[in-house]
């Protein structure tokens, strides 16, 4: 049977590229402009952006939405043999809330957010992936509340707590021909929570100019779930004592820093031009630890370490907003986002790369209320790999779309 160790890397690598932090599933208005919105943060979506832009709203401001993701992959074996992934469709909602608060000039707000990863992929249970791969799956979902102090005219400062809960979900098969049997499934569900930190800062250097710094902590998520595995072939029963096995398992992950810097230019009182860059630190991805609580050593099911070596991604953004009239706004906006996995590590349950991001997106605003709508093509670049996990090409491609509503009070 192979190696446990495998799941580690379906556990850990799971969709965590699919939204990186920053993305676009946090706002519509952000999203339509290829989320450089650290410079602009003007709605209540600043709160994962850049919570010091909190200052810069007046009443009480409501704005929730929800995004559609569809990732989808294509593998190529070296033998020239194909397969793609199933249909998977994913609905990450967000929901913020900001308003002033009794001391002048503190706006205070609590965002609802995913931070990082949303979506997976689903292989063929026959096919070529099937011993790497079948199933992944990775959510997380962020409690955040934050204050904003306006400190003087064109400064603003903010600070942030942050609770994030994490899931994952990975499915992959045994191979048990060995042993004249067909495929054992294994299968893998945990999750847990961990707390960070978040600060912002706004700076007005011109009337016509804005620049914004923001910090999200590393958050520690220790992981807590089930390992099942099922089928397994009766020559090896009498080491599990039964056709099924199942355990406790626990691992900790440490999700990454995010460092962020834009800036907003407004050459005229209709149109907003943004840029930003981001560093996520995914080198906090080194190693998994995987804890049984009960092991079967001689099926190779015991504790083990796998490395992931992750590397730092950087993040180039460019976003525009051209405000037509009083009631309609139009947005454009283009990401670089270079891949945090290496070559050695790279697996179907995460294949990621280099990746280019196209938005467009329109706002629209009648009253108290606001609507903004996106969609964003993500295409990543080709990814030939050869590598002791699973050799071959990948070709990736996920498509966004959202929608979000505000209402100002």
């Amino acid at each position: 049977m192979k190696k446990i160790a495998v799941l580690i890397i379906l556990l850990m690598g799971a969709g965590s590229s699919t939204s990186h932090a920053g993305g676009t599933v946090h706002g519509g208005k952000a999203a339509g402009m290829g989320t450089a919105f650290i410079g602009v943060a003007d709605d209540p979506s600043a709160i994962m952006h850049n919570a010091a832009g909190l200052a810069l709203l007046k009443g009480t401001h409501i704005y929730g939405g929800v995004s559609l993701l569809y990732p989808e992959t294509e593998y190529q074996s070296p033998e020239g043999a194909t397969e793609g992934t199933e249909f998977d469709m994913y609905f990450p909602p967000h929901l913020y809330a900001a308003s002033g608060s009794a001391v002048k000039d503190i706006v205070i707000g609590l965002g609802i957010h995913p931070t990082f990863g949303v979506g997976g992929r689903t292989w063929p249970e026959d096919g070529l992936t099937r011993f790497r791969s079948v199933e992944s799956y990775t959510g997380t979902m962020t409690i955040n509340p934050a204050v904003a102090w306006e400190v003087r005219p064109g400064l603003a400062v903010a600070f942030g707590m942050d609770y994030m809960y994490a899931l994952n979900r990975a499915k992959t098969m045994l191979d048990q021909s060995l042993f004249g049997a067909g495929d054992a499934e294994m299968l893998m569900e945990a999750d847990g929570g961990g707390w960070g930190w978040n600060a912002g800062t706004l700076i007005t250097v011109h009337e016509s100019v804005r620049i914004g710094l923001a910090y999200r902590s590393r958050v520690k998520v220790d992981f807590s779930g089930d390992l099942e595995i099922n089928d397994i072939a009766p020559a090896l029963q009498p080491l599990f004592g039964s056709p099924g096995f199942e355990t406790d398992v626990s691992t900790t992950t440490t999700f990454p820093d995010v460092y962020s810097f834009g800036i907003a230019y407004f050459p005229a009182g209709n149109i907003v031009i943004a840029f930003d860059v981001e560093m996520v630190a995914w080198s906090t991805f080194r190693q998994t630890d995987l804890d049984l609580d009960d092991e079967v050593p001689a099926a190779g099911v015991a504790d083990s370490r796998t490395p992931l070596d992750w590397n730092d991604s950087w993040q180039f953004k460019a976003g525009i907003d051209y405000r037509v009239n009083e009631t309609l706004s139009l947005r454009g906006g283009y990401a670089f986002i270079n891949t945090p996995v290496p070559e050695h590590t790279l697996s179907p349950a995460a294949p990621d790369a280099d990746q280019h991001n196209f938005s467009i997106g329109t706002g629209y605003r009648t009253g108290k209320w606001t609507l903004d709508a996106y969609y964003n093509f993500g295409l990543y670049e080709d990814r030939n790999v050869n590598n002791t996990v699973l050799s071959g090409e990948y070709e990736s491609r996920t498509h966004y779309a959202g929608l979000s509503i505000g209402y100002r009070m």
